[in-house]
């Protein structure tokens, strides 16, 4: 491990005085612990000291990807100050998916490749000039595209922070960065981020279009992305644990939560495997 490496990286991403949230997770206990501070302030070696004595001890780093506002104390959509990054998770075939992404000549470079775990992709571009709700559009139609994962295109979502070991998996696996460009980015440089007929909903919404004319909640979009990895085959603790990453911060019962979204989306999916079978027909004998 390079101590230098998530300094540099933080430093390259942000302004110096961004106030960014970081998030310890402990996948063995659940235990997540939250702290709130400028990039200046992170990258000092006490507080580099205090990550990698929890990295050691199998905390997960996870890092903000925008910039907070002044007195914040947590980490929502309302938190956010401004965007400061475009960003893509690619955890179902990432290195193909990443290596064609490349290829497009509509995107530009981006300024990271963070290889999360083998095969597993986080793809960073360093913008400015996008509103919130704008920049979440552009993040689910590159979803829709891509192949990306549904779940990292909210304002307010944390990715892998480079230099610090993955606990994720049997061996421990060191998060690297690979930088391409040190451009900035405005809006005009994407492609055009087109709604669909229904206006702009998120992709983790299944909700019926009566739904999306209410709103729909945070909620329900984690319950719903909770039923649909399951029913692709992804296992109760990954989703839970992608859930409590993805909300870190922003639930006081945030393990709690989680375990209650999993459970709630697997006796859904139970439920709509009964109706599809229907009742067993009796055979005359």
């Amino acid at each position: 491990m390079d101590p230098e490496v998530p300094v540099r990286y933080l430093r390259e991403t942000f302004q110096p005085g961004d106030r960014i949230a970081v998030v310890l997770i402990q996948k063995q206990t659940h235990r997540v612990i939250q702290r709130i501070a400028t990039v200046d302030k992170i990258g000092e070696r006490e507080f580099q000291a205090w990550l990698c004595h929890a990295n050691a001890n199998r905390f997960e780093v996870y890092v903000g990807m925008n910039t907070l506002n002044p007195g914040a104390r947590s980490r929502t959509k309302k938190d956010v100050a401004a965007v400061r990054h475009i960003y893509l998770d690619f955890d179902h075939n990432g290195t193909a998916a990443v290596q064609s992404m490349i290829q497009r000549d509509d995107l530009p470079e981006p300024n990271y490749l963070v290889n999360s775990s083998p095969g597993k992709w986080q793809v960073v571009w360093k913008v400015e000039g996008f509103q919130q709700d704008e920049a979440e559009r552009l993040m689910r139609q590159l979803v829709r595209e891509l192949g990306a994962d549904p779940a990292a295109t909210d304002s307010s979502r944390v990715l892998r922070l480079p230099g610090y070991m993955n606990h994720k998996y049997g061996k421990p696996f060191l998060v690297r960065a690979e930088s391409r460009s040190a451009a900035t980015y405005t809006p005009e440089h994407f492609p055009r981020s087109l709604e669909d007929s229904k206006g702009a909903r998120s992709i983790m919404s299944t909700t019926p279009d009566r739904g999306a004319a209410r709103g729909i909640s945070q909620s329900e979009r984690d319950w719903a992305y909770a039923k649909r990895a399951l029913a692709r085959g992804g296992s109760p603790a990954n989703v839970r644990d992608a859930i409590t990453a993805f909300r870190a911060g922003q639930k006081t019962d945030v393990n709690q939560y989680a375990e209650r979204t999993v459970r709630k989306a697997m006796e859904s999916l139970e439920s709509d495997r009964a109706v599809r079978s229907g009742p067993e027909i009796q055979t005359p004998r």
